[in-house]
């Protein structure tokens, strides 16, 4: 509850600053879309930090353990009619935005059945307890139902299951019962968080991927807002041809480098493949920037700094971690 009431003054005072103080944006912007990846983000990044313990060496206390699940009943999902030890089941309608494409989960009905279960690894075996589980870090089947006529009546069917013998990880807090064996008991302040392999794997190298390229979105910020705010203004003649490569040429010279890059090897692999990205990470970046700048009038001497500035940060994140960010991929 918290979060949401956070995201709302966020959105509100957003909405204030772009009324009044248009370019405010600029500044406050990054800072707000920070706070939120952080508030999203917070739970991944303490399920990554925490260490795993063998059920045997067991203290009062948080703890993160991997091991193979069981449970005595067994449950048949809604749609997919999978057989598992609980599920997390969604329906909901789609409808469309017919000018940027996007599509939108509305009248959403939400079905999940759980019990308690065994965790077990090779040193033992410990019971998790909680109300309900939050599956959202498991992997989900979903099945798309298209209507025939009408798009907007198209429906979603998605599941996430736990199943007998699947191999998870459990943070939670572990806490002795009155038999002196430890449990795993959804807490206030702990709750219990499910996760697999294949799921701390990739968001590991996401925050990897955050850590490296960091400084160079922090310089990126410093050095917008210092042309936007603070840097000595000189008067330059309004060059329409070169915003709209700015919106459209970028774009494409990314894509065709990149095209280019996939097909060469070695030193001009590197090249076209930095390039690529740059251009169109650049792209994405500055159309929003480029859109607020000529929205308020903004000089253009500073629009060229601006745009410049992301380009220049950009280039330096990728051509410099270029060896780093490949080895994530592999």
């Amino acid at each position: 509850m918290k979060t949401l009431y956070l995201i709302i003054f966020g959105i509100s005072a957003l909405l204030f600053v772009a009324l009044f103080f248009s370019h405010l944006m600029i500044a406050i912007v990054p800072i707000i879309g920070a706070i939120v990846v952080w508030l999203v983000s917070k739970t991944s990044i303490k399920l990554i930090k925490t260490k795993f313990t063998l059920i045997h060496l067991l203290n009062e206390g948080l703890v993160k353990i991997q091991g193979t699940i069981t449970a005595p009943k067994t449950f048949t999902t809604p749609y997919f009619k999978q057989e598992c030890i609980g599920y997390y089941y969604k329906k909901a309608d789609l409808t469309y935005d017919s000018e940027s494409g996007s599509e939108y989960e509305k009248d959403a009905t939400i079905e999940e059945e759980f019990q308690d279960f065994y965790l077990t690894d090779a040193t033992g075996k410990i019971k998790v307890i909680a109300p309900r589980f939050n599956l959202a870090f498991l992997p989900v089947k979903t099945d798309t139902v298209h209507s025939i006529k009408y798009a907007v009546d198209d429906v979603r069917h998605s599941e996430r299951i736990l199943k007998n013998g699947d191999k998870i990880s459990v943070m939670g807090y572990a806490k002795r019962n009155a038999g002196y064996s430890f449990e795993i008991i959804e807490q206030p302040n702990n709750p219990i968080v499910i996760s697999n392999a294949d799921f701390e794997s990739k968001s590991r190298k996401s925050f990897q991927v955050f850590k490296f390229i960091l400084p160079y979105l922090i310089l990126m910020y410093l050095s917008v807002n210092y042309f936007v705010f603070f840097a000595p203004l000189h008067h330059w003649k309004q060059n329409d041809a070169l915003i709209v490569f700015g919106f459209f040429g970028v774009p494409i010279l990314g894509i065709i480098s990149a095209i280019i890059g996939k097909k060469e090897t070695g030193c001009l692999y590197v090249f076209f493949s930095v390039l690529g990205g740059t251009l169109l990470l650049t792209s994405l970046l500055t159309f929003p920037l480029l859109c607020l700048l000529l929205i308020s009038k903004t000089a253009f001497y500073t629009i060229v700094c601006v745009w410049l500035s992301v380009f220049v940060c950009t280039l330096l994140g990728l051509g410099i971690n270029y060896k780093k960010l490949a080895d994530l991929n592999e």
